[in-house]
């Protein structure tokens, strides 16, 4: 353990300096070995091309005239296809690379101080070449032109600290040497960017890359310095036992060499073309590391070699982590910035490096301590001690056999070095803004390395940013000639997005495929490719192998879920939705949210998605199709983010969508005035688009059984095109007891050229054209109970009682039997309505729509016969859907009106007007109570214009708005009512009605009269 911790017999001063450095320079490592793996990513990133894909997801249903009404809402699909994002010059990387390296300087500058003279110039002299490396005089820096001032500057501070160290100041620590050298450093790194006349950002990617090559020569010196440690290594494994049975012999050592050396001769031959087999390699990167931890401790035994120069504590120590550090930050920035042409460079290296100083040792440990080997003695504690060939003819032969290496190959690292370089320069002048210089640096790499990735797929992100797909295309096509790798095929297809260009877009993916036979990415566009035409099986092949093959099974799943419900496959989509549950990836959970919409499932997820923005497509997606699913849970949480996001100027593109969604969640949670204000508005803004909202407004009126209102807002949405509104007039004004009108409605529905609607519009307009009799004797059960709907008020109670008596079919019945309680109440006759409430709820289910609607009978029954005692006890126990429950707060209004609690009343009134405003009864009942309770105020006109605003066409409403308007010395208004009340009531009612209004009226003016007296 003490001759691996060397360092722990040091005295403090260098010691922990020491450590430090082997802390940084294993930090450098980590680095780059994150980058080796995440750097190709960080650079050309996956990115994601959004299909936002519109299916009608109903919203509600109601059924009215035995026909089912569904209100759909646009809901969005997304379908995700990848793609790869421009290139990213990424700064921070750089920014750590120079900070690092900056310490590096001065441990460096620090450690030649305690050399002897000769060695320490030429140290000097190294540390002046690497400086000029850096192109000081491009920064502008004291006059600016080819001024080299600041590298002067440079070179003279730190050869002059470094200098006073070694020659005046010879006793000092070296913690205070590199302390010392860290404080020049540091101020030569203030004024260079104080005095650049660039942003800092650019300052540190200038130093860093234009110093590539500085740090290149730096890499190839460490390479060369470790590149036969490994053998080193492998004759202390065979020779360090202490007794020689535990020694292994000559023969071992030469067998575990020879197959070490033939592993690096293999990928050497892989690299010249000589060997073309897909077998595994040794990764070189490995190989050098393997050889750094071994010339870590090896650099102690070489003391003797280099010992007369300078002393391995601490200038060879450090020195050495000096140097491992520059080259793990070399490698590692080249991976970061995807610098194909310098990791193939570095890859080569080693390998050259290790393969022909390897041989040499080899050589050299044969000839000289062959025969001590043979005889198992301790020969690594000799081996720099040789007797017949010489460590520097062992130099000079690896040198040799590693140019010719070289040779052999084309001198292909010296243009790799030149491509690399060059690639480091288009980023730092793409990131400036300067694209004229950015585009001549890549060209000028791909020259050296023709068709490298970094330089063409970086020329081809500057075409797509100016369009230029056609070169963007060719500049692809040549990066796939020589370094092919999945996002480059991915890339490449999706400029062929136009139909016309299917093939096209078909054959590149199918290429990649057989290339990289497990991306995930392009089997995923292959399938969303597929899905484009009718073969099914294709499509399902490809999603599997995505599946397969997938790091994100999440994101398949959703673009299969998307496929599916886009094409009604509803068990494999149920499979799918089963799958996925669990699923957190957002565009998964918004296509299960549409699909359990479809289904009429209740919404699975429950976390409740609220981002601060909608700035992703799928972040919108996500938060509508939620939205929409959770209606009717009386939750306006997301009102508040609605408003949010509205205000937001980049969430313009989803304006209406937004909206809509808070008229929607307005109206299904209790906020009905609200939400018609919200979808007027809107009608009015999006003129394109009205119809489609009118037509919702009808829609929510017919929930709410305000006909005459729906069938205006239908109207108004067949007006503007909207086809879908045509039978729905018909049906609204049927329920609203029009039949002429409703026939003439049904007749236009022709115009629509909708097959099945006209085919139900003539059934419907045929039957509304029949008498009593002729129903009650040729037509089916459900035109029965649909012409006793409509003409319910105009039809007598012996023809009520035959038409209820004639349905057969049991549900048909039903409907009818609740019909008939209606009637029986319009007609106030209260006892004949109770036996026809106990006759109904004998045949009613427990539960349902149906049962609801009797009970909500019988609740008025009690209250209209002031049984208010029995209401009270059994108006919670009673079953009511959640939306009849809302009566509950008018009827314990009515309640508390009755045993005189005013407050309570109220209070009651108003929290029953809010969500009641519809409500006819409500509204009136409501204005009268506060007429009597506080008739010096103007709560009843305000209650009455807000109920004839909302229902326009509540002849009751308007006829107590217009005597109210008396009572409050409108004139004018009353005036308006009445006018409006004449296309509302029947001339005979009309007539009574205005010699009321006419009577109110002088009572008003005497009143007046009599007060100004």
């Amino acid at each position: 353990m003490n001759k691996i911790k060397f360092w722990k017999s040091w005295d403090t001063h260098t010691k922990y300096p020491y450590l430090f450095l082997f802390l940084l320079s294993a930090l450098a490592l980590l680095l780059g070995v994150y980058h080796y793996f995440t750097g190709d990513n960080a650079v050309f990133a996956w990115d994601k091309i959004t299909d936002l894909q519109v299916v009608p997801m109903p919203v509600h249903e109601v059924t009215r005239l035995l026909e089912p009404f569904t209100l759909s809402a646009d809901g969005y699909l997304i379908s995700e296809q990848y793609d790869v994002a421009a290139p990213e010059v990424n700064t921070w990387v750089a920014s750590v690379l120079l900070g690092m390296l900056a310490i590096c300087v001065a441990f460096y500058t620090a450690a030649i101080s305690t050399m002897r003279q000769l060695p320490y110039f030429a140290g000097v002299l190294l540390l002046m070449l690497f400086l000029a490396t850096f192109n000081f005089d491009l920064l502008e820096i004291f006059g600016g032109g080819a001024s080299q001032t600041m590298l002067l500057l440079s070179i003279a501070m730190l050869a002059m600290g470094s200098y006073a160290f070694q020659a005046f100041w010879q006793n000092t620590n070296f913690g205070l040497r590199v302390l010392g050298m860290l404080v020049i450093v540091g101020v030569l790194g203030m004024l260079l960017y104080a005095e650049a006349e660039f942003p800092a950002e650019l300052v540190t990617l200038h130093l860093v890359n234009y110093s590539s090559i500085g740090l290149l020569v730096a890499t190839v010196l460490f390479m060369l310095w470790v590149s036969y440690e490994n053998v080193n290594a492998l004759l202390w494994i065979n020779t360090q036992a202490k007794t020689p049975e535990r020694r292994f012999g000559m023969w071992q050592f030469i067998l575990i060499s020879l197959l070490y050396l033939l592993s690096l001769l293999l990928i050497y031959l892989r690299h010249v073309g000589v060997v073309r087999t897909d077998v595994s390699y040794i990764n070189a990167y490995l190989i050098l590391l393997l050889s750094t931890v071994a010339g870590f401790w090896g650099m102690r035994q070489r003391e003797k070699v280099y010992g007369g120069l300078f002393p391995f504590r601490p200038t060879g120590a450090v020195l050495y982590l000096v140097f491992a550090t520059i080259t793990f930050l070399s490698i590692g920035y080249a991976y970061a910035t995807a610098n194909d042409s310098l990791t193939t460079l570095f890859d080569d290296l080693v390998v050259y490096t290790h393969l022909a100083f390897g041989v040499g040792f080899f050589l050299y440990v044969m000839i000289n301590f062959g025969r001590l080997l043979e005889q198992r003695l301790q020969v690594y504690k000799v081996v720099y001690e040789p007797r017949s060939f010489s460590l520097f003819s062992f130099f000079i032969m690896s040198s040799v056999i590693c140019v010719v290496m070289v040779m052999r190959t084309q001198y292909r690292v010296y243009f790799h070095a030149q491509a690399g370089y060059y690639s480091y320069l288009g980023d730092l002048y793409r990131a400036s803004g300067n694209d004229i210089l950015a585009e001549r640096f890549y060209e000028e790499s791909d020259v050296y390395d023709n068709n490298n990735v970094k330089a063409n797929y970086s020329l081809a992100a500057m075409y797509r940013q100016e369009q230029q797909r056609n070169n963007e295309i060719l500049r692809l096509k040549d990066a796939l000639e020589k370094r092919p790798n999945p996002k480059l095929y991915v890339r490449l297809a999706n400029l062929y997005d136009e139909k016309q260009f299917f093939f096209e877009k078909l054959y590149v993916l199918q290429q990649g495929a057989e290339q990289f036979p497990e991306s995930s990415e392009i089997y995923n566009n292959l399938a969303l490719l597929y899905a484009q035409t009718s073969v099914q099986d294709s499509t399902e092949y490809y999603f599997d192998l995505a599946q397969r093959f997938a790091d994100n099974d999440d994101f398949v799943r959703s673009n299969r879920l998307a496929y599916y419900t886009r094409q009604a496959m509803l068990e494999p989509a149920k499979t799918v939705l089963e799958e996925s549950l669990k699923g957190k990836y957002k565009t998964l959970r918004s296509n299960q949210a549409v699909l359990r919409q479809l289904l009429g499932l209740d919404p699975q997820d429950k976390e409740d998605f609220m981002p601060d923005s909608l700035e992703a497509v799928e972040d919108f997606a996500l938060f509508y199709n939620q939205t929409i699913s959770r209606l009717n849970t009386d939750d306006t949480t997301r009102l508040q983010p609605i408003s949010r996001y509205l205000k937001s100027p980049g969430n313009q593109i989803f304006y209406s969508d937004l909206y809509y969604l808070r008229g929607l969640i307005h109206h299904y949670n209790g906020l009905p005035q609200e939400g018609r204000n919200a979808l007027e508005n809107l009608a009015l803004q999006m003129e394109v688009q009205s119809g489609y909202y009118y037509n919702a407004l009808g829609q929510w009126m017919l929930e709410e059984e305000n006909y005459r209102a729906a069938a205006a807002y239908f109207k108004q949405a067949k007006d503007r095109g909207y086809p879908q509104a045509y039978l729905s007039q018909g049906y609204a004004l049927a329920l609203a007891h029009q039949p002429e009108a409703a026939v003439a409605a049904l007749e236009e529905v022709a115009y629509t050229e909708n097959e099945a609607a006209v085919s139900v519009a003539q059934e419907l307009a045929a039957l509304l054209q029949k008498d009593v009799q002729a129903v009650q004797q040729s037509s089916t059960d459900k035109e029965k109970v649909q012409y006793l709907l409509t003409y319910l008020p105009k039809l007598a109670p012996e023809q009520v009682n035959a038409l209820v008596e004639a349905v057969q079919e049991k549900e048909l019945k039903r409907r009818a039997l609740v019909a008939r309680v209606d009637y029986l109440l319009g007609q106030k006759r209260w006892k004949a309505a109770l036996d026809a409430i106990t006759e109904a709820s004998g045949q009613l289910k427990p539960e349902g729509e149906l049962r609801s609607a009797l009970n909500l009978q019988q609740l008025k029954l009690w209250l209209y016969t002031e049984n208010y005692d029995v209401l009270l006890n059994r108006l919670d126990k009673l079953y009511l859907t959640d939306r009849d429950k809302r009566m509950g707060l008018y009827f314990k209004a009515r309640i508390a009106e009755a045993k005189g609690r005013m407050e309570e009343a109220a209070s009651r009134y108003e929290q029953a007007l809010k969500m009641l405003v519809y409500d006819e009864e409500t509204v009136l009942a409501a204005a009268e109570f506060f007429n009597k309770y506080k008739p010096d105020e103007e709560a009843a006109y305000n209650i009455l214009l807000s109920g004839v605003t909302y229902n326009p066409y509540a002849a009751q409403l308007y006829k107590a708005y217009a005597l109210e308007s008396l009572d409050q010395g409108l004139y004018s208004y009353a005036e308006q009512a009445s006018e409006t009340l004449q296309g509302l009531l029947p001339a005979s009612e009309y007539t009574t009605f205005i010699e009321k209004l006419a009577q109110k009226r002088q009572e008003v003016e005497a009143r007046a009269e009599n007060w100004q007296l």
